[in-house]
C-alpha cells in the first residue's frame, strides 16, 4: 500500500489546522472585502464604499446569527421535492445496471480480485453520489431565479443563510439516501463476487511418508475454480492451508462421511480483509553495507521505493518499536511486499529470491535467515516465531528466543536482502509491517463510504455557493475547476518543498522554469543541473512563482485526500485518526462555502 506520509495523530493535527483555518478565513475575508470596497470605490467614492462594506459585513453576520431551524428545514423539504420531481432516484437504476453487467468486464481470474472489485464499486459509488448531487445543486437556485419563484421565497421572513443551507442540506439528504443504498448493493455485490471455494477429492492427495514409513500428512491440489487452483500441504488429521493465490487462500479440514473420508473446503482468507499494521522506520545499507540515508534510484521517476542491489550487502532495515510479548504472544506476524527490477529477464515464472533476518538493534545478534521469493503484485505473510536460530561466530548453532535474546527496550530489526546478483529490491517504509489485529471488514466498508460522503457534502457545498451568484453551466465548471485545482494540492505542496529544500528526490524536476528549461533541452528530470549563475537565477525564480501558488492551493479542497477506497482495496483498515482528520477539514470548508453563498447571495438583487 502506498502511504508517503504516516497518518498523524488528530490530537496533533487539529491544533495546525485550526491555526491554517483562521488564517486562511481571515485572509480570504480581507482579500474579498478589499475588492468589494474597491469596485464601490469606483461607484460612489471611497468613505461611502467603506460604510457600506462595513454595514454589509454587519448585517451578513447578524442575518448568519439569526436563522431558525424550523425555517431551513422547511427549505430542506422543498429541495428534497424538486430533486424527486427531477427523477434523481433514476441514478438507482443506473447504479443496477452497473453492477448487472459489472461481470461482464470484470476479470475474477486477475491477480487480486477482491482489490479490483472494491476498487471498482467504490469508484462508481463515488463519482454517481457526487455527480448527481452537483448537478442538483447548481442549477437548482438558478432555475429558480431566472424563473423569478425565489420572489415567493425572499418576500417571506426568511433570510439568505437560510436559503443556502437548506438547499444544502436537502441536496445533502437525497446524496446521503442514494450512497446508503448502493453502498448496500456495492457491498453485497463485492461479498457475492469474491466469494468461491473448491472441491479436494481422495483421489488428488498423495501421503507424505515419515522415515518410520507412517503418513506424517498429504499433498496435492484444489480443483480448479474462478481461474486458478491451489497446492495443499495438509496434517496427518486432514487439516492444513492452501497456498495464497491471488492474494487469498483456504483452511482445508477432513471430514467423515458415511465412512469415507471428505475433505471440507472454507471460504476464502485475505481478499476481504482489514488489516492493523504496525510499521517501523527505514534505512538502509549500501552495497558495502555501510549505512545510507536512501536506496539505489533505477531510473523511475516515481521515488516512493528505494532499491536495494542483489548479491550484496546492500539491505533494507526496519526498526520496529512497542514490540511485547503480550501483544505478540506467538511471534511476530511480519507482512510485505517487495517490487522486482531486473535487469536482466531470466526464468520470469521463478521469481527473485531473498532473505530476512531478525536482529537486536542493541547487541547486534541476528538470527538465522529466512528465505522467500518475492511476490512482487501482492502482499506476502511471513511468521516469526518464537523459537529462532542463530549461528555463532565459531560456526555453531543455537536456538534463541525471540523476546529474550533480539527484542531491546521493545525495540527490534527486521533485516531484508536480495540475493540474486544483478536483480534489485524495491521497498518503502509502508512495504514492511507486523499484522496487530483485524477489523471487521464490514465497518471498514462503511468508514469508507463516510470517506465518500465528505467528498458529497463538499460538491454540494461548492456547487450551491456558485450557483449563488453565477448561472448554472458556469457554476458547474467552476465547481469542477476548484476540484481540478484542488487534486494537485499536495503535488504542489511537494514542489514547494522541493524548490525550498533543494532535496529533488521529493518532486524531480524543478518548478515552472526549470521544467520549461529541461523541455526546451531534452534533459531528464532525474540529472540534476550545473549549479551556473544562470541556473541559480531560475531556480529562485521559480521559489517566487511557487510560493503564492503554494498559498492558494492550499486554500482549495482535495478530494483525493478525503478518499479512503485504497485502504480498503487494499485490505487495510482505516484509522479513526484519518477519518476524523477528514471529516473536521470536511466541516471547515462546507461552513467557509455555506457562509460566502449566503454573503453572494444577499448581495444579489433576487426579488428585484
Amino acid at each position: 500500500m502506498v502511504l508517503e506520509e504516516e497518518i498523524p495523530a488528530f490530537a496533533a493535527w487539529i491544533g495546525p489546522a485550526l491555526v491554517w483555518f483562521l488564517f486562511a478565513a481571515a485572509l480570504i475575508t480581507i482579500v474579498a472585502a478589499a475588492g468589494v470596497w474597491l469596485v464601490q470605490s469606483i461607484l460612489c467614492g471611497p468613505l461611502a464604499a467603506g460604510d457600506r462594506v462595513y454595514r454589509g459585513l454587519l448585517s451578513g453576520l447578524a442575518d448568519l446569527g439569526g436563522m431558525s431551524g424550523r425555517r431551513i428545514w422547511a427549505l430542506a423539504r422543498l429541495a428534497i421535492q424538486e430533486s424527486l420531481r427531477r427523477n434523481v432516484l433514476v441514478v438507482l437504476g443506473l447504479f443496477a445496471l452497473i453492477i448487472l453487467f459489472a461481470g461482464w468486464f470484470l476479470d475474477p481470474a486477475s491477480v487480486n480480485p477482491g482489490k479490483l472489485y472494491l476498487g471498482f464499486i467504490l469508484a462508481a459509488t463515488n463519482l454517481l453520489v457526487c455527480l448527481v448531487t452537483l448537478v442538483l445543486s447548481v442549477f437548482s437556485l438558478p432555475a429558480d431565479i431566472r424563473a423569478k419563484a425565489i420572489q415567493t421565497v425572499t418576500t417571506k421572513p426568511v433570510r439568505t443563510g437560510e436559503i443556502v443551507l437548506g438547499r444544502f442540506l436537502g441536496f445533502a439528504l437525497v446524496g446521503t439516501a442514494l450512497l446508503a443504498v448502493m453502498g448496500v448493493a456495492g457491498w453485497a455485490f463485492v461479498v457475492r463476487s469474491v466469494g468461491h471455494t473448491h472441491v479436494v477429492a481422495a483421489d488428488d492427495l498423495q501421503p507424505v511418508r515419515a522415515e518410520d514409513g507412517s503418513t506424517s500428512g498429504f499433498e496435492g491440489r484444489t480443483s480448479f475454480d474462478r481461474g486458478h487452483r491451489h497446492r495443499l500441504d495438509l496434517a496427518a488429521d486432514g487439516s492444513g492451508t492452501t497456498d495464497t493465490v491471488q492474494g487469498h487462500r483456504h483452511r482445508v479440514r477432513a471430514i467423515d462421511r458415511g465412512g469415507a473420508t471428505a475433505y471440507e473446503v472454507g471460504p476464502p482468507e485475505g481478499l476481504l480483509e482489514a488489516r492493523r499494521p504496525l510499521r517501523g522506520r527505514l534505512r538502509f545499507l549500501d552495497r558495502e553495507g555501510r549505512p545510507s540515508t536512501k536506496g539505489i534510484s533505477v531510473g523511475a521517476e516515481w521515488g516512493y521505493r528505494q532499491y536495494i542491489e542483489g548479491g550484496t550487502l546492500a539491505a533494507a532495515i526496519w526498526t520496529f518499536d512497542g514490540i511485547t510479548e503480550r501483544e505478540f504472544p506467538a511471534g511476530l506476524p511480519l507482512e510485505m511486499i517487495v517490487r522486482v527490477f531486473r535487469t536482466y529477464k531470466g526464468v520470469i515464472e521463478k521469481g527473485i529470491s531473498g532473505s530476512i533476518r531478525v536482529r537486536n538493534p542493541s547487541t547486534g545478534l541476528q538470527s538465522d535467515p529466512f528465505y522467500f521469493t518475492a511476490k512482487e503484485t501482492t502482499i506476502d505473510s511471513l511468521p516469526i516465531p518464537r523459537t529462532l536460530n542463530a549461528t555463532s561466530a565459531d560456526g555453531g548453532t543455537r536456538q534463541i528466543d525471540l523476546f529474550a535474546d533480539l527484542v531491546a527496550a521493545g525495540r527490534v530489526e527486521i533485516v531484508l536482502q536480495c540475493l540474486e546478483r544483478a536483480q534489485y529490491y524495491g521497498v518503502a517504509q509502508a512495504d514492511f509491517f507486523l499484522r496487530a489485529g483485524d477489523g471487521s471488514f464490514g465497518l471498514n466498508y462503511a468508514k469508507s463510504c463516510l470517506g465518500i460522503w465528505f467528498s458529497m457534502l463538499l460538491m454540494t457545498a461548492m456547487g450551491v455557493m456558485f450557483s449563488t451568484f453565477l448561472a448554472g453551466p458556469v457554476a458547474l465548471l467552476a465547481t469542477l475547476a476548484m476540484v481540478m485545482i484542488g487534486q494537485f494540492r499536495e503535488f504542489i505542496a511537494q514542489l514547494f518543498e522541493s524548490q525550498v529544500t533543494g532535496d529533488a528526490t521529493i518532486v524531480p524536476g524543478g518548478g515552472p522554469l526549470e521544467s520549461l528549461y529541461r523541455i526546451v533541452t531534452q534533459t531528464s528530470i532525474t540529472l540534476p543541473l550545473d549549479p551556473t549563475p544562470a541556473v541559480q537565477v531560475m531556480k529562485t525564480v521559480d521559489t517566487l512563482l511557487l510560493a503564492p501558488m503554494r498559498l492558494a492551493a492550499g486554500l482549495f479542497p482535495s478530494l483525493s485526500s478525503l478518499g479512503t477506497s485504497t485502504f480498503v482495496a487494499d485490505g487495510f483498515d482505516i484509522p479513526f485518526d484519518l477519518l476524523a482528520a477528514n471529516g473536521m477539514e470536511t466541516l471547515g470548508y462546507v461552513l467557509a462555502f455555506l457562509v460566502a453563498g449566503s454573503f453572494c447571495l444577499r448581495a444579489r438583487e433576487v426579488a428585484s
